[in-house]
C-alpha cells in the first residue's frame, strides 16, 4: 500500500478560492491556499477532524480511501490521498459515454445507431445485454445499460465503438484528467493487482475530469444533460454515495467494483436547494486478499462525513 501520510484539506472560504472553484473548467481542481486556525478561524481544526474521521473509517473496515470533495458554490475542497492510484473499474463508463456523446455532437455517430449483441461477446455482470443476445441494441440503450446497471458487455461495446480502451485515456486527457488510464476491456480491467498501474485513476484526476464533463464545458449542454440523466438513473449506488446522503439530496454518479475489495463511486450530488458537490471516492482493501468482499459502507460513511464537513461551515 502507498505511503499512509494524508493530505490536509483546504476548505477555502475566501472569495479568491471561490472564484477559482467556479472559474475555467480547463484549470485544475481549486485546492485554495493553505489555511491555518489563524488565517481562517476554525478551518484548520475542521480539516484535521475530517481526516481523523476518514482514518477511522479506513481502520475500522481495513480499507484505503482516496477522496476529493469540491463545492463549486463555496470553493471549499477536501482531499485525502487524492494522488494515490486505485483501480478505476466501472467509472470508466462515464468517460466512454461522454466520448460517444461528443462524437454525436460532432455528427460522427447517431445514438440510434445499432450494434449487434453477439452471444460470444457476453461477459460477467451484463444484466441488460445478456437478455438481447443475437439481436441489436441502439447505442443510447447501451450507454444507459452501462451507466444505470453497470452492464459490462455494454461497456465493451461502447469501447469498441470509440476505438478501444486507449480512447478513454485520450478522452480523460481532453478534459484535464492527467492520471486516469484504461488499458484493458471488461472484466480484466477490474483485476486491481497491487502495483499495476494499468486501468487506474486517482481521486484528483477523476474529480478534475468529472467536473469538466458534468459541470463544465467538456460536453455541449444537450449531451451533458443526457449524460447526467443516465447517471441520475443509476441503480447501483444505494449502498455507496447515495447511502450516505442526507434526506432530500440527489445524485448523478457511477459506481465500480473489482478485486482486492475495490469499491468506487464518483459524480455530483445536490443539496435540497440545488447546491452541487463534486465527489470522487475510491477505496480498496488493505488485507492483501484479492477476493476481499466489496464493502459499500466505507464509501457511504465517507460521503456522510464530507457532506457534513463541507456544508457545515457558514
Amino acid at each position: 500500500m502507498s505511503r499512509r501520510g494524508f493530505l490536509h484539506s483546504a476548505l477555502a472560504l475566501s472569495s479568491v478560492a471561490a472564484a477559482a472553484a467556479c472559474g475555467s473548467p480547463d484549470g485544475p481542481i481549486a485546492r485554495g491556499p493553505s489555511t491555518t486556525a489563524d488565517s481562517v478561524p476554525g478551518t484548520h481544526l475542521l480539516a484535521a477532524g475530517v481526516d481523523e474521521r476518514l482514518r477511522e473509517i479506513e481502520d475500522r473496515y481495513a480499507v484505503r480511501l482516496g477522496v476529493v470533495a469540491q463545492s463549486p458554490g463555496t470553493g471549499r475542497v477536501h482531499t485525502y490521498r487524492a494522488d494515490e492510484r486505485f483501480a478505476i473499474c466501472s467509472p470508466f463508463k462515464v468517460y466512454a459515454a461522454a466520448a460517444i456523446l461528443r462524437l454525436e455532437a460532432e455528427g460522427s455517430l447517431r445514438l440510434d445507431e445499432t450494434l449487434p449483441i453477439d452471444p460470444e461477446d457476453i461477459v460477467v455482470n451484463s444484466p441488460v445485454t445478456s437478455e438481447h443476445q443475437g439481436r441489436v441494441l441502439p447505442i443510447d440503450r447501451l450507454c444507459e445499460a452501462a451507466l444505470t446497471r453497470s452492464d459490462n458487455t455494454a461497456g465493451n461495446l461502447m469501447l469498441q465503438r470509440i476505438g478501444g480502451p486507449g480512447a478513454v485515456t485520450a478522452f480523460a486527457r481532453s478534459v484535464g484528467d492527467e492520471t486516469t488510464r484504461l488499458d484493458r476491456w471488461e472484466p480484466e480491467l477490474n483485476e486491481a493487482a497491487r502495483g499495476d498501474e494499468r486501468d487506474t485513476t486517482t481521486a484528483a484526476g477523476l474529480a478534475r475530469g468529472f467536473r469538466e464533463v458534468l459541470l463544465g464545458a467538456g460536453l455541449p449542454a444537450p449531451q451533458q444533460r443526457t449524460l447526467l440523466g443516465w447517471m441520475r438513473a443509476t441503480t447501483t449506488s444505494d449502498t455507496r454515495i447515495r447511502g450516505g446522503l442526507p434526506p432530500g439530496w440527489t445524485s448523478a454518479d457511477k459506481t465500480g467494483g473489482g478485486n482486492h475489495g475495490t469499491v468506487n463511486d464518483a459524480g455530483v450530488v445536490w443539496s435540497p436547494d440545488g447546491q452541487p458537490l463534486l465527489l470522487a471516492i475510491l477505496s480498496d482493501s488493505t488485507t492483501g486478499d484479492p477476493d476481499a468482499p466489496l464493502e459499500g459502507a466505507p464509501v457511504a460513511e465517507t460521503t456522510a462525513v464530507l457532506v457534513d464537513a463541507l456544508f457545515a461551515v457558514p
